[in-house]
């Protein structure tokens, strides 16, 4: 129902019909633990610089508390995009939680087997991503946000064209903050990714 009716499982959760789903919290906790396996087990590096400092080896290692940072990142933005709607930071954690699970599970099923095998075919070791990997990376990307707009727009069940639009800048906003965070902390270190 996640992949269909994103929005809709999240508000069925959050106005209380909760027999039929897992937690959110409890799915994307399981989620995340599976992604981290996965990517220990294949050594498929999510994040690329071309200046490896502390920051992009503990993030490497840690990818865990990117995504857990930034669902309420999500659910504040989508709150503050939507401050007279009828639901609260809370209920927005929820629909970022499921829909965050998902992306991971779809960012695992697309990129880690293609990374695998065009490495594969290649005798060096991937350390900087290809064209081909760039290209998913932002297909993936502007899926998510496409994704996050139509789960709002079922989530908020009135308006669909305005709500949609409020879900996929409200993805566009905390992806680029978080960005901009993790830049910032690495500039704080003394090394930006990237640079």
């Amino acid at each position: 129902m996640l992949l269909a009716q994103p929005g809709t499982v999240a508000r069925n959760y959050v106005q209380g019909k909760r027999k039929r789903y897992f937690g959110p919290f409890s799915f994307l906790v399981v989620v995340v633990a599976a992604a981290s396996a996965v990517n220990a087990l294949t050594g498929f590096r999510p994040i690329y610089s071309d200046n490896p400092n502390t920051i992009v080896n503990f993030l490497q290692s840690h990818m865990n508390l990117l995504v857990f940072a930034e669902v309420p990142l999500l659910a504040a933005i989508s709150r503050l995009l939507d401050l007279r709607g009828p639901f609260n930071f809370a209920e927005y954690l929820v629909l970022a939680a499921y829909t965050s699970g998902l992306r991971i599970i779809v960012a695992m099923l697309v990129l880690i087997p293609v990374w695998y095998v065009f490495r594969a075919h290649h005798a060096v070791a991937l350390l900087s991503p290809s064209p081909l990997m760039w290209t998913l990376y932002l297909g993936v990307a502007l899926s998510w946000t496409m994704y996050f707009g139509f789960a709002t727009s079922q989530f908020l069940a009135d308006r669909k064209a305005l709500s949609w639009c409020k879900g996929i800048l409200a993805a566009v906003i905390a992806s680029v903050s978080l960005q901009v965070l993790v830049w910032a902390i690495a500039s704080l270190f003394g090394s930006v990714p990237g640079a």
